[in-house]
């Protein structure tokens, strides 16, 4: 890594004659300064002035520009708020001048990255980056304010270069989802679309919006049934209780979950949400007078009256679950805090045309939170996959798979071992990342050759939510999260994908959490 500030400070007026000697014995006193509680091997990577100048004008105030170069400690920017505070004490006290602000006039940094990324990208307040095989060499727009140093906006702007990076290249590899086990195969009774059964029998129905159905009273009746299901098997025999999470999510809770970094990355596409500038009758008869005349709306005129969006539809389900912990402290007695909310839907812009009832932008969702100690975390991420399990391989009686999904910034430390080229089950899941549950739909093709699909997850997540949201224990010890996220539209379309819509085809053990299969109305 390469670093080179060229930087000013403008002064409140005029330094005297004998301020290039003063400042010379000064660059002395702060190279010694810049190297206290270095290591002697790191000194010639920290921060050094290479070059200083004061220009000469007719202008009234002078400026003191530095340049200055690093090799990866003690970068320019991080000496640059040292140095402004040791200049500023100099020269208030030997000259009686201030320091009134700072000018960046030229930064560029060489980024180390593991290759040359296959299709080169841009920054926000990089004015050009220019990629080798081995490093990027980035130069910063000039006039930086300053308070995008203080905040740490430039290390942020670093790292994000040599991570998008590393996702482009791990995101070519498959090492990131790992079939790590598989339950026995099992003869389905069905080949055929799922959708197409369910819409055929009148269970569902799509709306005019996109990717969105109505459920009807038959498949509402078997997603009533799967509720009970998962508290029977795992929310009352486990200790979770139930909650009602807020479905309207502001900034702030997605800035603090890391959500927004993601945003239509490939992660993250949420649906905003708009308020009216205000309710005032006479602001919007204009709109009501248009559609009364012409029986339709002007999207646009809406748009208009409309204020910028305060966040989003609820994506992830749990990340407003945080606030109600958000800066407090907990007895230690208090954990494991086992949590479940399925007071849904959520919703997720997904990309391209309308798809089956497998993947929608409405869905309904239960989630599960645990929040706890470490040991408390893993035991309890045990504990829900030994359920779902049950849940799936016995009580609905499907063939199903767990894959092991890391995020890409772990996905290269390994997770699961192989032998001979097989998989080998995880006898524990004690370690940070995500178990997929994904289950054979056999009406896309062969076990071997088609896309199974992800229905529920389970995921270790360590400190990332409680320390976003600085939730402490009472002990002062490390809190860890747990969640776990799961589709009823995915679950259905995957027992009506095996099982069909024929309840007499169904397994005994689902069939006695239901009382009564109704039917919805016939069509003429």
């Amino acid at each position: 890594m390469k670093y080179n500030l060229q930087f000013s400070f403008k002064l409140r007026g005029k330094f005297p004659q004998n301020a290039p000697e003063k400042i010379e014995e000064w660059l002395v006193e702060l190279k010694q300064m810049l190297e206290k509680g270095i290591n002697e091997k790191d000194l010639k990577e920290i921060s050094r002035v290479k070059k200083w100048e004061i220009p000469t004008t007719s202008k009234k105030e002078d400026e003191f520009i530095l340049s200055v170069s690093s090799g990866g400690i003690l970068l320019p920017h991080h000496a640059l708020l040292r140095m402004r505070k040791f200049f500023s004490g100099k020269f208030g006290k030997e000259f009686k001048l201030g320091i009134s602000g700072i000018e960046i006039k030229s930064y560029k940094i060489d980024v180390d990255i593991p290759r040359k990324p296959e299709k080169e990208f841009s920054l926000p307040f990089a004015s050009s980056i220019k990629f080798g095989d081995k490093v990027a060499k980035v130069t910063l727009d000039k006039d930086i304010p300053i308070d995008f140093i203080e905040k740490g906006a430039i290390d942020r702007l670093v790292k994000l270069v040599r991570n998008k990076v590393l996702e482009e290249f791990i995101r070519g590899k498959d090492e990131h989802h790992l079939v790590i086990w598989t339950s026995e195969e099992k003869t389905p009774v069905v080949k055929t679309n799922p959708t197409d059964n369910m819409i055929k029998e009148g269970w569902i129905q799509r709306t005019n919006y996109r990717n969105q159905w109505i459920f009807g009273p038959t498949i509402t009746a078997v997603t009533e049934a799967l509720k009970d299901v998962m508290v029977d098997v795992l929310y009352k025999p486990l200790g979770f209780k139930n909650m009602i999470f807020p479905k309207v999510v502001p900034w702030e809770v997605w800035k603090k979950s890391g959500h927004l970094s993601g945003l239509y990355q490939g992660g993250f596409e949420p649906y905003f949400v708009c308020t009216p500038k205000t309710h005032d009758a006479e602001f919007w008869e204009e709109i009501a007078d248009y559609y009364r005349i012409t029986l339709d709306i002007e999207p646009e005129k809406i748009m208009e009256k409309l204020r910028p969006p305060i966040g989003g539809l609820s994506y992830a389900q749990c990340p407003p679950f945080y606030s109600y912990l958000q800066g407090k402290t907990i007895s230690d007695d208090s954990f494991p805090l086992l949590i479940y909310d399925w007071s849904g839907p959520t919703y997720r812009y997904e990309s391209g045309a309308a798809h089956g009832f497998e993947r929608v932008d409405e869905l309904h969702r239960i989630e599960t939170i645990v929040i706890g100690f470490p040991d408390q975390v893993k035991k309890a991420a045990q504990d829900l996959r030994i359920g779902f399990r049950k849940i799936i391989g016995e009580i609905l009686d499907l063939e199903y798979r767990e894959a092991w999904v890391t995020p890409w910034w772990i996905s290269q430390e390994g997770s699961a071992d192989q032998e001979d080229g097989k998989t080998v089950e995880l006898p524990k899941f004690d370690q940070i990342g995500t178990i997929d549950f994904e289950i054979y739909m056999p009406y896309r093709g062969s076990r071997d050759s088609s896309d199974w699909l992800e229905t529920q997850n389970v995921s270790i997540l360590g400190n990332k939510y409680a320390k976003s949201f600085t939730v402490k224990s009472q002990s002062g010890k490390e809190l860890w999260s747990n969640c776990c996220g799961g589709s009823f539209e995915r679950f259905i379309s995957a027992f009506v994908a095996q099982k069909g819509v024929d309840p007499k085809n169904w397994p005994e053990k689902f069939l006695k959490y239901i009382d009564e299969l109704p039917s919805g109305p016939t069509f003429m």
